[in-house]
């Protein structure tokens, strides 16, 4: 039988990082033993795995790259960039979840040995033969039979190591003492977005953007208040003008944990419920919450996550870090804006602004095959008077044929001066899986409804001090996928 379980990991643990599992058996001495661990993601079996114990009688199970093939990007039905993309404001969608970005996992472990001359699978719970059945859970100590709720995401070594010691608690995403003891859970109070960049942000009215937060929380009683209720979003005019709105996560809104605003909720929830991604592109968002309301410089827009009263829809307690958006003046400048947003290692977006300070470079590089210069469709092969000349390398009659090309664009892109928090903030846009990047071009009003792909490449920083205050500039090189088949001739 399986009698101790050694370790568990905690109830948050990102996909990119070890899921481990360690339990020890009271037959690891009998003949061909081995322990049988059936891996459940979704609460669908996937996989059986045979293993023999280790040197010291524990079998010893990580089930993360396993779990890394079922966080599926390319799905159809997966949000493209956390809904930066899709969330769908000119129906009155504000909400996206992570379908597909998210998994539940646990594990059934039992045994197999020889019995009676018979090699056998043991059901682990007790000493009788059946599939595995001693349930392997999280190691969240409030829900003894919570599955580890993973996704897209990746903490630092030392990040890992610090939360494969807590296994009896929500881990780092209760408190990350590598980052200032940052929240990200509001189980264990006002929870931080899934960004590196500041909670305040000075955009364009046109700026693309949208904010990220864990939803559900196993630290909370009431399971009615275990995932966010709604975000209150109040806009305010340069002339101290308040307009409120409360948008409850409804399917109305994009995000379908409750069909009804006074619904009530499951336990557990699915998995793609597990993170809500919120639209906060200010011209986007004002239009789905007021489309007769138009904003501009001076403008700010602050939204933050609640629960609700248990006998109706109202909002009555904050439980997210409020975030807020200062709309400022568009000047357009000696060379384009750029907008980049980029997938950081949280499971969320990041941003940032930058100017080009040169014109854009574009090379390209081809294939070539060579023709005989003949003319297979008349008389003779070649021209028999001296009035007409092969017309050579352009290639009618033959000659040297382009094939393959391909075009590559670059800019070298600037910021403004930065501090060393936002220095370190671009540390994750080199090392990005996913760069989008918005050029912003006033005589194409929808250049910034249409994303590039992009990867940055060299970066460089100017340090200058200011009054006591280090800031940095930096530069780096942008390189654009600009897809488009050219014509062969």
């Amino acid at each position: 039988m399986i009698t101790n379980v050694a370790y568990r990991p905690t109830v948050r643990t990102p996909g990119y990082n070890p899921i481990i599992w360690s339990c020890q058996s009271t037959k690891v001495n009998e003949p061909n033993f081995k322990f049988v661990f059936d891996i459940y993601i979704d609460g669908v079996k996937i996989n059986r795995i045979k293993q023999r114990a280790n040197p010291t009688g524990y079998g010893m199970l990580d089930v993360s790259t396993l779990v890394q093939g079922y966080l599926d990007p390319t799905n159809n039905s997966t949000p493209l960039t956390q809904g930066e993309t899709e969330i769908d404001w000119n129906t009155g969608k504000i909400y996206s979840d992570n379908e597909n970005l998210s998994r539940h996992v646990f594990v059934r472990v039992g045994e197999e040995y020889t019995y009676n001359g018979v090699l056998q699978i043991f059901q682990g719970t007790i000493d009788a033969p059946g599939n595995p059945s001693f349930n392997l859970y999280s190691g969240n100590s409030d829900i003894t039979t919570l599955p580890v709720r993973t996704w897209a995401a990746s903490i630092t070594d030392h990040e890992q190591q610090w939360n494969m010691q807590k296994t009896n608690e929500v881990g780092i995403f209760g408190g990350n003492p590598f980052d200032n003891n940052k929240i990200y859970d509001h189980g264990y109070g006002l929870a931080n977005p899934l960004k590196f960049g500041s909670n305040t942000q000075d955009l364009y009215v046109f700026d693309k953007m949208v904010v990220s937060f864990l939803n559900w929380s196993p630290n909370v009683t009431d399971p009615q208040n275990r995932p966010i209720y709604a975000f209150r979003f109040v806009i305010t005019s340069p002339t101290g003008t308040v307009y409120s709105y409360d948008r409850p996560l409804t399917t109305q809104y994009g995000f379908g944990q409750r069909t009804a605003c006074d619904d009530l909720v499951t336990a557990t929830l699915l998995p793609k419920y597990d993170i809500v991604h919120i639209l906060a592109s200010p011209k986007d968002l004002v239009y789905t919450l007021n489309p007769a309301l138009t904003i501009g410089p001076g403008w700010k827009i602050e939204f933050a996550g609640g629960i609700r009263q248990p006998t109706s829809c109202e909002i009555i307690d904050q439980i997210t870090v409020k975030q807020t958006i200062n709309i400022i003046e568009y000047c357009p400048p000696l060379y384009e804006r750029v907008r980049l947003s980029w997938f950081n290692t949280l499971g969320g977006r990041d941003y940032m602004n930058f100017t080009m300070f040169n014109e854009k470079s574009i090379s390209s590089k081809q294939e070539v095959y060579t023709q005989e210069q003949m003319d297979w469709s008349g008389a003779t092969p070649v021209p028999l008077n001296n009035n007409s000349y092969i017309i050579g390398n352009l290639g009618v009659k033959g000659g040297d044929k382009p094939y393959n090309k391909q075009i590559e664009t670059s800019y070298k892109i600037q910021t403004d001066w930065l501090t060393q928090e936002e220095v370190n903030l671009l540390e994750g846009l080199q090392k990005s899986p996913q760069v989008l990047a918005y050029i912003h071009d006033p005589n194409n009003p929808i250049s910034d409804y249409y994303a590039y792909t992009a990867m940055v490449t060299n970066s460089s920083y100017t340090v200058k001090n200011i009054r006591q205050t280090k800031l940095y500039q930096g530069s780096f090189d942008l390189k654009l996928v600009m897809g488009q088949k050219i014509q062969n001739m």
